[in-house]
């Protein structure tokens, strides 16, 4: 019998676009936003829209951020409080960062699942950390924390270096084992997952662990996965 990891959710079966979430990460993920109810929100990856409809929903204001343009050309007349950056968030995260932050605006969470690369996944993270200073409490998910590219990326991201992080657990939410093919995944292979950090204003007193609470049952996965 196959195994859907997607649906149905019992919470989140409503939303009309296309989510590339297990059920227990829309679960997590329409919870998380609900109590932090950002005033601004930026998503690093638009795709079809998944993420941006509880974005938009539960946001004052929502920058997302897709290197195609085919996200603002499908979503835009769906959503009024939405801003669509259109580029290669490499390139244009630094400046965008650096120019909110003139305009006194402040972030209240971000969402990172552009470059799902090691070295994408790091650069993102980077860039946050280094072109952005919190007013405020800050959030940062990244999504698919379970796959081998992306954990690297996060794991090897400067979170240490920035005094303004307050935590990182990289198994927030464990990600998932598809031992067949599902929608875009291969099969035997390992995605989702959400990674969580959390960025205050004051600078913090004490050394920074990177938790990684599902490192072994990464290790297990890994082993019959496509990358072991």
């Amino acid at each position: 019998m196959r195994s859907d990891p997607n649906s149905p959710t019992f919470v989140c079966d409503g939303y009309e676009c296309h989510w590339q979430m297990t059920r227990i990460e829309k679960i997590a993920f329409h919870t998380l936003i609900k109590k932090i109810a950002p005033k601004n929100a930026l998503e690093i990856g638009t795709y079809k829209g998944g993420s941006l409809q509880i974005l938009s929903e539960f946001s004052e204001h929502v920058y997302s951020m897709d290197i195609t343009d085919e996200p603002k050309k499908n979503l835009s007349h769906l959503y009024t409080n939405v801003d669509f950056i259109v580029g290669d968030s490499k390139k244009y995260l630094p400046d965008f960062l650096t120019n909110l932050q003139k305009e006194g605006k402040g972030l209240d969470f971000i969402l990172i699942d552009g470059d799902h690369s090691a070295s994408g996944v790091r650069t993102d993270i980077n860039n946050i950390l280094k072109y952005y200073v919190p007013q405020s409490e800050l959030f940062i998910i990244c999504h698919d924390s379970f796959n081998p590219g992306c954990r690297r990326g996060i794991v090897e991201a400067e979170w240490a270096d920035c005094p303004y992080v307050d935590m990182v657990e990289v198994d927030f939410v464990p990600g998932v084992y598809h031992y067949e093919a599902f929608d875009t995944a291969e099969a035997r292979s390992m995605w989702g997952g959400f990674a969580l950090a959390r960025l205050m204003p004051e600078k913090r007193q004490e050394p920074l662990t990177v938790h990684q609470s599902q490192q072994g049952l990464f290790n297990a996965v890994y082993k019959d996965s496509t990358s072991g």
